[in-house]
């Protein structure tokens, strides 16, 4: 059985072709057709009507809470990775794993982290929507436990920025307001805030908003502020470059910089493979303990 999805229709396929941007990735997945003009467009976006501003975040909410039960077989993905901490001061540290799914865009997501000379691998299973669940297996033969809400806020890998909120973005489904468009890294945008519910704040109660940034054309996510007491970004989660993988954009580096410590976390993809049939069983909480088999003829160097 899977765990419990929240329930909203299916999108096309030809929506779900979109351009890949970690919710991870931010760590659950966005994007726009292939179909679509070449990427990047330039210039600012036009102020949305109350309700234009809704009826695109309704359907960037939809994207990011599929139920991959619903899904067809043959749209497996598997993306390999690379996490490189830079500190203010210190020595850069770097990990490296592996993030798969059923389908781009529906809410369950799996990571695995590899292990190395000072940390163990672990597994994570992750279920995206208004209230987030994550299962983690620590290869100890204790099996896959249920993590608390302030887990998710709890990096990666000791000392690094990134999170299993960064990957998941459950904040898309909190109370929003949209904000202004205009241009953000050079592309048309909009931007929508969202104010914690009372699992969050009691998780982190530093944090009062997110702010998004979401593509004008492709509805992708460009940019991700977390703000605190202070009136700047106390982090920020952004795109940095792309690569076209067959006829899919996938984002290619993220950059998570935390401004409270100067610390910088850089999150790059370094291979790829879809339209895969992965076991559904690999992506339960039981399932943990086993792992995704992608033959590597399949995955495509993105180096």
């Amino acid at each position: 059985m899977f765990p419990k999805l929240i329930e909203m229709p299916s999108c096309s396929l030809t929506f779900s072709r979109r351009l890949l941007l970690l919710t991870f990735l931010f760590g659950a997945l966005a994007g726009a057709s292939a179909q679509l003009k070449d990427f990047p467009a330039r210039g600012f976006a036009k102020i949305l009507t109350p309700e234009k501003a809704n009826e695109r975040l309704e359907r960037f909410r939809k994207f990011h809470g599929l139920n991959p039960s619903a899904e067809a077989f043959h749209h497996g993905f598997l993306l390999r990775f690379r996490l490189e901490h830079y500190p203010r001061r210190g020595e850069v540290t770097t990990r490296e794993g592996s993030l798969c799914g059923l389908a781009f865009g529906h809410g369950l997501i799996r990571l695995d982290l590899m292990g190395d000379t000072d940390q163990k691998a672990k597994a994570f299973l992750l279920r995206n929507g208004p209230e987030p669940e994550a299962w983690m297996n620590a290869f100890d033969g204790n099996g896959s436990k249920q993590l608390e809400n302030t887990d998710l806020f709890q990096p990666l890998a000791p000392g690094m920025g990134h999170t299993l909120f960064d990957l998941m973005m459950p904040f898309v489904f909190w109370d929003a307001r949209y904000q202004k468009s205009g241009r953000v890294i050079g592309r048309p945008s909009h931007l929508f805030e969202f104010s914690p519910p009372a699992w969050a704040s009691e998780a982190v109660p530093t944090l009062k908003k997110i702010r998004l940034a979401l593509d004008d054309v492709y509805e992708a996510p460009l940019r991700v502020e977390f703000f605190g007491r202070r009136g700047v970004p106390d982090k920020t989660f952004g795109l940095v470059s792309l690569k076209k993988v067959g006829e899919t954009w996938i984002a290619k580096t993220l950059d998570f910089r935390d401004a409270l410590t100067s610390a910088r976390t850089r999150f790059t993809v370094t291979a790829a493979a879809t339209d895969l049939d992965l076991g559904r069983e690999v992506f339960t909480p039981a399932g943990l303990d086993e792992t995704p088999k992608v033959s590597e003829e399949l995955l495509q160097s993105i180096e």
